[in-house]
């Protein structure tokens, strides 16, 4: 129907890793081989843009990576633009360059991961010899820090982290780890929807 050739037919069931099932009847195929080919299908007007719907949608775990693979691909190596609708956060998050969050038909956030990432929703998570001690040398500098198993604080910057770190030592505090947890797409995504 496309007036496609026989030889960029070819061409897109090697991009999307299917010729060696390309004399296969499509009905026969896995539901990520139909993920697949249906991309495929959409690639062969060679579009400057994709759009997706729930493309990982009902996949083992060996077809999320090949659909998330052939995204990635698309994008990096053919320079396609890719809009994908999902609600599997965490698998966005693995893809995505750029987000947005839409709840109720409002858009609540728009912008890169680093963007969402960068909302002041990144936490120091500490660990030392003795967190009780390190709680209360915090509690005077940081009014915000906490303490389940390990201290928690705003992350603000890396040198507020040095700074935590060296100064936990001079009193005599061993630290066995400090590091910035970032929240996940999901947490943001919740943290956004319910703000």
């Amino acid at each position: 129907m496309l007036g496609v050739s026989k030889e960029k037919v070819m061409e897109t069931l090697a991009l999307v890793d299917l010729t060696e099932a390309a004399k296969k009847s499509a009905e026969k195929y896995s539901i990520g081989m139909k993920q697949r080919l249906g991309i495929g299908l959409a690639l062969l007007d060679d579009p400057e843009l994709l759009i997706l719907d729930e493309p990982t949608n009902g996949l083992d775990p060996n077809g999320i990576i090949e659909v998330r693979n052939l995204i990635k691909e698309l994008a990096e190596k053919q320079q396609k633009t890719i809009f994908i609708s999902s609600h599997l956060l965490a698998e966005i998050e693995k893809i995505a360059t750029h987000v947005g969050i839409i709840n109720k038909g409002k858009m609540l956030f728009q912008g890169s991961i680093n963007e969402l990432q960068s909302l002041k929703t990144s936490q120091i998570i500490i660990e030392t010899s003795n967190n009780q001690a390190a709680l209360m040398l915090l509690q005077g500098k940081y009014p915000d820090v906490k303490m389940d198993l390990n201290i928690h604080l705003p992350f603000e910057n890396i040198e507020q982290m040095g700074f935590i770190n060296h100064f936990l030592i001079q009193n005599g505090l061993i630290v066995y780890s400090i590091y910035q947890q970032k929240k996940s797409l999901e947490s943001l995504f919740l943290d956004i929807t319910n703000s």
